[in-house]
């Protein structure tokens, strides 16, 4: 059964992804970069299960540990030393606290990515940029497709090569699946642009279908990531969200604007989960009734 999220239109699955993308990004708050983290691993959790969390966990662990660790050695602002680095630049308790909020911040955006594409699937794509730029639509939805597909293809050539007894443990042996799989690639794209030139693709004026529709639940959807939009945007130009890493630490004290402020995005970001669960009490529900 799909999640909430995926029965929602395209427009409203666009600005949902917007929103937490532009927040998680553009306001370094660290309350709103653990807000947006858990959340995205709540998302993954609910839509891909427990391996594609574990998944993630591991690639934000290791480029978490990259950034923490190297930005301390190429940024030596702020005021508090912890210590002197042998070529003799201060490493600052600014700079590490700077890397920990830099490492969520991309952990947080590679996990919302993933989301998009469980959710933002190619038909939704081509739907929403299909009109303004058919090119670009049908490259990116291609892209996304053919992705999966790749990795899927390689699994399948790992796997018969263990039938065969072939260790697949040396870089040779990986070597040797990938040269396999872009082969396959190649081959395919061939035959994708033979069958597009076949269907008269590009020869004359495009036209489009949709099934989607907006509804009223979809309205609604709109009206509350709208409002929580505008809570976040006040209380950011309000000054009521400022939080400063150079020179010095730095922070607004907390409000009831503020605080609300984490409520909204909270809520906002919560969403797909809240959805999900809404929906197995009412499966939950029916079932009890049969």
């Amino acid at each position: 059964m799909k999640n909430g999220m995926e029965n929602l239109h395209p427009i409203v699955l666009f600005i949902f992804f917007a929103s937490c993308l532009t927040v998680t990004m553009l306001i370094m708050h660290p309350v709103f970069l653990v807000i947006s983290f858990l959340s995205g691993l709540l998302f993954i959790l609910v839509s891909g299960g427990v391996g594609d969390v574990v998944r993630s966990l591991r690639f934000n662990l290791v480029t978490s540990l990259m950034i923490i660790l190297i930005n301390p050695l190429i940024s030596h602002g702020g005021i508090t030393v912890i210590t002197y680095l042998p070529d003799g630049n201060p490493l600052t308790m600014e700079s590490v606290i700077f890397g920990c909020a830099a490492a969520l911040l991309l952990s947080s955006a590679v996990n919302w990515f993933y989301c998009i594409n469980r959710v933002l699937t190619s038909d939704k794509l081509i739907y929403l940029f299909g009109r303004a730029a058919p090119k670009l639509a049908l490259l990116i939805s291609m892209v996304l497709a053919f992705t999966e597909k790749l990795s899927t293809h390689y699994k399948e050539v790992r796997d018969a090569r263990k039938c065969f007894g072939v260790k697949n443990k040396r870089i040779k042996g990986i070597i040797k699946n990938l040269s396999s799989t872009i082969q396959w690639a190649l081959e395919n794209s061939v035959d994708t642009a033979d069958s597009m030139h076949s269907r008269g693709y590009a020869s004359g004026k495009r036209t489009s279908y949709s099934l989607y529709h907006i509804r009223r639940k979809d309205i609604i959807m709109i009206m509350l990531f709208a409002a929580a939009d505008i809570i976040i945007v006040y209380s950011y130009y309000s000054g009521q969200l400022y939080f400063s890493y150079y020179p010095m630490i730095t922070v607004e004290a907390s409000s009831f604007a503020g605080c609300f402020s984490f409520i909204a995005f909270g809520m906002l970001c919560m969403m797909p989960v809240i959805l999900k669960w809404k929906e197995d009490a009412e499966w939950k529900y029916l079932q009890s009734g049969i």
